[in-house]
């Protein structure tokens, strides 16, 4: 079977090989691959920027990719929960399900968490396997391209949930990429600010038919948001985001970060003490989270319309450049 595999650290190398297939081992699903999202992290990976400092243990050689939609196509000895035949989306984390954080309902965090595509082989196969109890049944109504949504939505989805967000407080989402489209859309009902850049006008107007209330780009109109806002959800992953997010709170206040910025951010903790801001970090998702992701998409199918390009695993480099250059809105691969 042909898979995307990198062998070494640092700058690539990136090749489709030929791996031998493998029937699912005791709990697993073997799973025949629909489509795969391309991500910033799968970008890192290649580009060997992935390691301690960003939380991750890369090994090699590993097949990449963690954003998918697949088909089961065999279980393996005390596999349940999905059946041959079911469309799955699901998890890119395995967790031992017995720590503090697991049992916590934080399997996030769990203290031997590995990263398919990152420390274990991903989803960047024409077929893989993954835990069963991982997985989750992709309803018949729920298209194609809009379940290849499901990882990152996830994403979205767990932020929006630790936001705790109550009736009528002022929310604004920093950040108007892909996460940030999700994002809004996750915070269906709710009255929602979007701040971008001047650039980003494309990005913003899918905002606002997801559902977003005001977009911001101007600059001199994002200096006048400062503590207009009850809960900020910074989404653009760059130090600066956080620290004008913070700048937008309110008094009692919260921000939610769900990017990994790669600089520093700089901010001053007594504005944090005097008006009782909070900031929150919030990773990916639990397992629990992936329970309500197929109703939550099937009640946004306008999501679908961030796919903007289909492309085969061979044209990964070119899906690569189209996510890097910002061409592209979404870049999903099919086998």
């Amino acid at each position: 079977m042909r898979a995307l595999v990198k062998d070494s650290p640092g700058p690539g190398p990136v090749s489709v090989v030929e791996l031998d297939d493998r029937p699912p081992g005791p709990g697993e699903a073997r799973i025949a691959l629909l489509r795969a999202g391309i991500c910033h992290t799968d970008i890192a990976m290649v580009e060997g920027l992935l390691g301690e400092a960003q939380g991750y243990r890369p090994r090699y050689p590993v097949v990449l990719g963690h954003e998918f939609l697949g088909r089961v196509v065999a279980l393996g000895p005390g596999a349940s929960g999905v059946e041959v035949g079911d469309r799955v989306v699901g998890s890119g984390h395995l967790t031992c399900r017995s720590c503090r954080w697991c049992t916590a309902g934080r399997s996030q965090l769990c203290v031997d968490r590995r990263t398919i595509g990152i420390d274990a082989d991903g989803v960047y196969a024409e077929r893989f396997s993954l835990p069963a109890s991982s997985l989750v049944p992709v309803p018949a109504d729920v298209s194609d391209e809009l379940a290849a949504l499901a990882e990152p939505f996830a994403v979205s989805a767990r932020a929006v949930d630790v936001a705790a967000i109550r009736p009528g407080e002022r929310v604004a989402v920093i950040g108007p990429g892909s996460v940030g489209q999700l994002t809004v859309a996750a915070l269906a009902g709710h009255d929602v600010t979007v701040v971008g850049r001047p650039a980003d006008e494309i990005q913003l107007e899918r905002c606002r038919t997801f559902g977003a209330t005001r977009t911001v780009s101007d600059p001199g109109e994002v200096g006048e948001l400062s503590d207009a806002f009850d809960v900020v959800l910074e989404t653009a992953g760059s130090g600066a985001a956080v620290g004008t997010g913070i700048t937008m709170l309110a008094p009692g206040g919260r921000i939610v970060c769900v990017g990994v910025p790669p600089d520093e951010t700089v901010f001053r903790s007594a504005d944090l003490v005097l008006r009782e801001r909070s900031i929150i970090g919030t990773r990916s998702y639990d397992l629990s989270t992936w329970r309500t992701i197929p109703d939550r998409l099937r009640a946004a199918p306008q999501l679908a319309e961030i796919v903007s390009h289909v492309l085969p695993l061979e044209k990964f480099a070119e899906g690569r450049d189209l996510v890097t250059s910002r061409t592209a809105s979404k870049v999903v691969m099919v086998p």
